[in-house]
This record gives structure tokens, sequence and C-alpha cells, in this order.
């Protein structure tokens, strides 16, 4: 088992407190994109295309520019010229994925219902809203690529460019003799096929965007309810051919994400060029309805996992199989997110030998990225659907195949045959304790008798057990995925003179409390109280490095990187509290906010005087 301890010694970590942030979110002091204020915005409505594969042919925008309010109409075409690329994909998984340009406006076709092929500048959103109304789009409808083993068959080719709808193959087969003699040698084999579901985020804030343009200079302020404002900065000054030093990118306060503000969006990108164009600022905010087709969706896979098992039931091999709907095109980190599980098919049990494989394709439907798990969960769900199916053909109960296949206690640290290692685990009790709070036999007794006695009403009873894969950090497990940004975090940790705290964090909050964590753990390691630390975030002018917030890496990442400023901070104030007191800076003790000599405890000073 792998030793942990606990780096905080100041009794704050740990200790229940109020949060910092719930006030001024309780009495509407809180301000979320529809709140700013903005004299003298524009405001835009999307058109969007009916059809989930169409030719765009002639855009009659008469009626739209008659309507009051309406200042202009813009076609894909006619912004065409003012991308200096398409929307970013920042996850190229292999060197030869294909992926086709994915224009804020489309220009030719429309590739999936809710791709917007023109946009309406008005001076209110509903002058806007009516505006869309007034424009006319003459389609050609084209045959549709829904399914995604049609899709693999390139029966229909969706981007004509690519020859091809499938954008990636992707393998880790780390055994693959081992994995053909388990299923040659298996006594029993399972095979089961599930299909995931697409899922359509729904936040409690839809997305927003609002673009403010300085008067002078070309600098530019664009506020998102965005996951990502650091990430936003250098994809949007990239996609826009704009100096990254001119954009500066705010995340006001953000009613939710759960990964589907996690990307670069085309309105927000549209939002700026309409921006410089007019010179004024421009905003927008998504319509429910809008949400369900032009924001990401989750999940949307089709999974094969086989696994070979002994007579006893133990598992000797897993093999999974995945076909992945990217949709029409690759978002920001889509490609990355069906390989997020692909290390984790085999479960928390002991197996020998594993195999995953993942072909992901285009299709004429919204794109799919990253949703509450990303790829995690949809791993947990085969193995743990594929187990029970395995009891079944083993002729044991669901909680006894667990057993016979949980990893052993004294297999950790545990090198998993996907290639991680498992630093610690202990799953038998838990799956015990677990079936003592349900009363797990009696539940199983009534449920037979439910059935003997031909009952309409049944009982149904189901495990899961699973680990996270979670905290992108700089790990082997990245670079294995390509994943380019490397999975950093920044803070910063200033002492000011009156010893109040300042810390800046690149990890953005959209409610986790990150505000009230970090000033407990700088409370914890500087001994001050939280109270006097206020924790700046969101905004790249204020916190101009940080990798943000997805994937439960605030604290993992975020924390560690907060942690190891305040190391900094402390080692920095030792050797000025050594001057002070004429010591050796090695001979002294940090607590509760001040040093003293080893020694000679009544030589001190605290850190309010050193700062």
């Amino acid at each position: 088992m792998t030793d942990t301890i606990s780096p905080f010694v100041g009794g704050i970590v740990g200790t229940p407190r109020l949060r910092k942030e719930d006030p001024a979110l309780l009495t509407g002091e809180s301000r979320f994109i529809d709140d700013l204020h903005i004299p003298g915005a524009l405001w835009i409505a999307l058109v969007r295309s009916p059809y989930a594969h169409a030719r765009i042919g002639a855009i009659d925008a008469s009626a739209a520019l008659a309507t009051d309010g309406v200042v202009a109409v813009y076609t894909g075409a006619d912004l065409e010229g003012d991308w200096a690329g398409p929307l970013p994909c920042a996850w190229p998984v292999t060197d030869d994925m294909k992926n086709p340009p994915h224009l804020p406006l489309a220009v030719g076709k429309a590739n999936f219902a809710g791709d917007a092929v023109a946009v309406v500048v008005a001076t209110s959103r509903y002058a806007a809203a009516d505006g869309v109304e007034g424009v006319v789009v003459d389609y050609e409808p084209l045959e549709a690529v829904v399914d995604v083993r049609d899709a693999a068959s390139d029966r229909l080719v969706i981007h004509e460019d690519c020859g091809t709808n499938i954008a990636y193959d992707w393998e880790l087969t780390p055994d693959p003799d081992g994995v053909a003699a388990a299923f040659e040698n298996a006594v029993h084999h399972v095979i089961e096929t599930y299909v995931h579901q697409r899922l359509i985020p729904a936040p409690m804030e839809t997305r927003g965007v609002a673009v403010v343009p300085a008067p002078h200079n070309g600098d530019m302020t664009l506020y998102s309810s965005t996951q990502i404002p650091h990430v936003l900065k250098v994809m949007a000054a990239l996609t826009l051919g704009v100096p990254e030093q001119k954009l500066r990118v705010v995340a006001p306060s953000v009613g939710g994400g759960f990964g589907c503000k996690l990307n670069v969006y085309a309105e927000e990108l549209v939002c700026m060029t309409l921006a410089n164009r007019h010179g004024v600022p421009v905003r927008w905010t998504e319509t429910r309805t809008e949400a369900a087709t032009a924001t990401i969706q989750g999940r949307a896979q089709r999974q094969t996992i086989e696994l070979a098992a002994d007579a006893d039931g133990k598992l000797t091999g897993v093999r999974a199989t995945l076909l992945a709907d990217m949709g029409a095109y690759l978002q920001l980190v889509g490609p990355g997110v069906p390989l997020l599980g692909a290390f984790l098919y085999h479960g928390l049990y002991d197996v020998p030998v594993y195999s995953f494989t993942c072909r992901s394709v285009f299709t004429n439907l919204t794109p799919t990225d990253a949703y509450r798990g990303a790829g995690r969960p949809e791993a947990t769900y085969a193995i743990e659907r594929a187990m029970d199916a395995l009891a079944v053909a083993v002729g044991v109960g669901q909680d006894e195949i667990r057993s016979r296949n949980f990893i052993p206690t004294e297999k950790f640290p545990y090198d998993s045959p996907a290639g991680l290692i498992f630093d610690s685990g202990n799953y038998q009790p838990t799956l015990d304790r677990a079936k003592e709070l349900m009363d797990w036999d009696g539940r199983r007794a009534e449920q037979a008798e439910r059935r003997a006695a031909g009952s309409t009403m049944h009982l149904g009873l189901g495990i899961s057990s699973y680990v996270e894969m979670c905290g992108l950090a700089p790990s082997r497990t990245l670079a294995a995925l390509n994943y380019g940004a490397g999975g950093w975090e920044s803070a910063t940790v200033r002492i000011l003179p009156t010893c109040k705290v300042q810390v800046v964090t690149g990890a953005t909050p959209h409610g986790q409390g990150h505000e009230t964590s970090w000033s407990m753990i700088v409370a914890d390691q500087l001994g001050v109280d939280p109270d006097d630390v206020e924790v700046l975030h969101s905004d790249t002018a204020i916190s101009p490095l940080g990798m943000d917030t997805y994937g439960s890496r605030s604290l993992s990442v975020g924390g560690t990187a907060l942690w190891m400023a305040t190391e900094k901070v402390i080692h920095k104030a030792r050797a000025i509290a050594a001057h002070m007191l004429e010591a050796n800076a090695d001979d002294l003790d940090f607590a509760g906010g001040t040093f003293t000599v080893k020694g000679s405890p009544d030589k001190e000073v605290t850190l309010a005087a050193v700062a």
C-alpha cells in the first residue's frame, strides 16, 4: 500500500467553513453574462440550418434588413476573410487524424442541424431575433449520416476533402499475443455491445458572450460564460489572427459548465470579429432551444466489450472496441474524450492482459466533446454491465463475480494492464459495507419472493464499482494521448505589507468553491486567517497564466501548484527572518505564522513582521 501523508498541520484544512462565494450569489451581487451592463452594445442572433446536411444556396436578407433595429446581416461568405483559421481542435490524438475545417459561419454546406449560416446584428436581442425570421436561405437538402456504423462504412462521405468519415483509429494493446491467447483459451467468453446515447448538457446558465473593443489601440475584452478563459484567449487570438497581448478574456460568474463550456465556440469568434467591424460592443446570449443543437453534446459511443475468464469466472483478459461519434466536426478536445476511458475498461479488476481500440467517425450530428466525466463513465458502464453478464455465464451472483476479480490489496501499487499505476486500493471491504447498508441478502430474498409470487412490481439490484482517472496533469498518460498543452497549472501567492495575502490562480471556478478552498490552503500553510486571503481568478489581465478548470483537476493540480507557491513564500520569508533574528535560516522553525529559533523559542518573528 502506498504511504500517504497530509502536508497540512495548521488545523484549517479539514475544518468545515462557510463558503466565501455564497453571500454574493445569495444576495444577487454576482454578475453573470446577462447581468453585465454594457452601454451601446449591439446584439447578434444566428441563422441556423434546420437540416442536418444541406448545401447552402442564395441567402436573401432583404426582409431582415428592413426590420426595425436590424443593423446588418452577414453570411459565412461575407466573414470568411475575417478568420485566420477555422475553429480550433487542440487534441490531435494521432498524426494522421482527419480534421475538416470548421468555420464559425458555414460556407457552402451545413453539416448538422444548428450549424450557423448567417448572423443578424441589431440594437437589441429582440430585434436580432426578429431579423432572423426575415432571412431566407435556399437550402438543398442532402442525405444525412446519423449512425456511427453507417458513417464508418463510408457509404456517404460527409467531408469530401477528407475522403472518409473516419477521423482516426487509436489502439492500446500492450501484449497482442497475450490477448489472443487469453481469448483462445477462455472457458467463458462474454461479448456485450452497448450504446451510449447522446446527452445534451443543460447548465443553469446557457452560454453567453459580450465583446468590448477599446476605443483605440486595438485592445479587446471578451466576456464569456466559459470554463477556460486562458485557453480561449490563446485559441481566439490564433483563429482571428490578432496579437494575444491585445486580448483580455474574463469569465464572470458562471452558472455551471459540466464540460460543455470547455470549448471555443463560433459565437465567441463571431462577436469578436463583428465588434472589430462595427467598433462597438457586441453580445449574444444563447437560448435554451439553441443550446440543444449549438452547444456540444456528450457520450455518443457504440461499445463492444469482451471478457475472457476461466471456469471459476476469474478474468484472464479484457478487450474493448469503440465506435465513437465526433459529430460533424472536431471540437476543442473532442477527439481525446473517448480515449480518456481507454485505460479503464478493465475497471478495478485484476486482469492479466488488455486491449482497447477506438475508431471515431464524423456524422451529421452536433459535435461531441467533454461532458461530465468525459470517457470515464462510459468505461465504467461497459465493464460493470459486462461483469454482470459474466456472473450469469458463470452462474454466480453479481457480488461474487466482483469479489473473485477485485485487485488484491497486497498487489498495490498495481501496474494495470493498460499501463496506469494504481497506487492504493482496498475494494472488498467497500463492497461488503455497501451490501450491509442496503441489506443485500434481504433484498435478494425479497426480489425472489416477488418473482415467485408473480408480482407486477419487480425489484432491481445493481452494483457498480469504479475508479477515476482524472486531475489531468503532466504525466506519461497525457503524453501517450498526445496532449500538447502539458496539463500544468499556475499559482502566485503575495504577502502584502499589512500581512494580508493575495492569491492568483490559473484555475477558473464555476461553482466549485475555489475561493474558500484556496484561502484555507494558504491560511493553513502561512498561519493567517482565511478571511485575510483574497483569491483572484478568471481574468487573464489579473491571472495571465493558467490551464483552467475541467476533468476534476482544480484541487489536485491547481491546489498543488498553490501549496508549492506557499512553500516558496515560506522559504523566502525564512531568509529574511534569519537576518532579522541574526540566526542561520536552517535553524529556524515555522509554525502558526511565526519563525522561531531552534533551542531558543523566545527568539521569534512573525510573518507579519517579515512582510
